[in-house]
This record gives C-alpha cells, structure tokens and sequence, in this order.
C-alpha cells in the first residue's frame, strides 16, 4: 500500500497521513488473525492423513483376518477330507489340492499346504502362507510380508 494513494495532499501526508495508514494496515493484519476464513481447510489437511490412515489400516487388518479364517476353513475341511475314508484314503497330493480349491475367493497354490501323520492313524494339514499388504507403501514397517501358518490334525 502506497502512502499517497488516499489522495492525501502533499503538505498533509505528514505524521498524521503516515499514522493513520499503519494504523489502518494493523487493523487488517488483526482482522486476518481473528479471521476463521480457511481454518476448515486447515483442519482438514492436519486430520485426513490420520483419518485415511486409520481407513487403511482397519481395511487392512480385516484383510488379513479375512485371508487367516479362509485358510483355516481350508485346512479343517481338507482334514476332514482325510479323516472321513473307507476304503480308498486320498492321497497327500489330492488333500492339498482339495484344501487350495477350498479357499474363499483366493488363488492360492497347493504348494502352500502340507500334509504330515504323526501316526497312523493320523492326518495333520498345514499351511504356511506369506501374506503381504496392499497399503504398505514405501514404509519400512508395512514393506514386508508376514507368514501366517496354521494346522489342522484328524484321525480316521
């Protein structure tokens, strides 16, 4: 702002013309600190990043969780595959194979099941699957994946 854009003459832009206009200019730089114009905005920008992260982060863990009681139902049905047989037990292949098709909306290998009998008269069904995050991001903590395993053991 100009000293002499009001029009003041020359003679009366003494300390009078000089006084008025910082008072003037004081009273808007007050009036833009009282001003709230913008703080929605402002407020908004410091919460969404810990609101989007927790979205995320809730998405995320029922994920996982989703994706831990899939493989779990997997595995009891496969054992139960294994334990209810008369005359002709499936093998180890085929209960492997019927636990990956038994996973909810997931293609997951049959490589990441196992079967073991701790005796005879026993089938254990194991998974041992690396489930790794959609959100991680570049984030040293959310980077990697993290193996979820279970077992499931029958007798017939």
């Amino acid at each position: 702002m100009d000293l002499h854009s009001d029009n003041l003459c020359a003679a009366c832009a003494g300390s009078f013309g000089v006084a008025s206009q910082m008072a003037t200019a004081f009273d808007r730089v007050r009036a833009f600190g009282r001003s709230n114009a913008g703080a929605t905005a402002v407020e908004f920008a410091m919460a969404a990043p810990i609101l989007f992260a927790l979205t995320f982060a809730v998405i995320e863990f029922g994920r996982a969780w989703w994706t831990k009681n899939s493989l779990q139902y997997a595995i009891e049905r496969a054992a139960r595959y294994a334990a209810v047989c008369s005359n002709n037990c499936p093998s180890d292949a085929q209960v492997t194979t019927y636990a990956a098709n038994q996973v909810f909306d997931q293609a997951i290998n049959a490589g990441a099941f196992s079967v073991t009998h701790p005796d005879a008269r026993t089938s254990c069904i194991n998974y041992s699957f690396n489930y790794a995050p959609w959100f991680g991001g570049h984030f040293q903590v959310l980077s990697g994946s993290t193996t979820m395993t279970g077992t499931s053991c029958r007798s017939h």
